[in-house]
């Protein structure tokens, strides 16, 4: 079974992930990158909350850890 491997490592202005990187690969990815294949099931323990006043963002579901969840954001040193 796989396991949630994506991390925030950028915000926007309310809070919510726009960035994540994939730390089984570390490849960076665009939330609605990420948002489209959730929405198709294609991404195993993530799903998409869409509010009704906002943006689609990206959730992590719930599970007994906190540590494999979306945030808090990553701090990544760019070159």
């Amino acid at each position: 079974m796989t396991k949630k491997t994506l991390k925030t490592i950028k915000e926007d202005n309310k809070w919510r992930n726009v960035e994540s990187i994939d730390l089984k690969n570390l490849t960076e990815k665009q939330n609605k990158e990420l948002i489209k294949k959730a929405e198709k099931w294609k991404l195993p323990w993530y799903h998409v909350v869409d509010p009704e006043n906002w943006e689609k963002f990206l959730r992590s579901n719930p599970d007994r850890t906190s540590k494999n969840n979306l945030d808090p954001k990553l701090k990544i040193k760019k070159k």
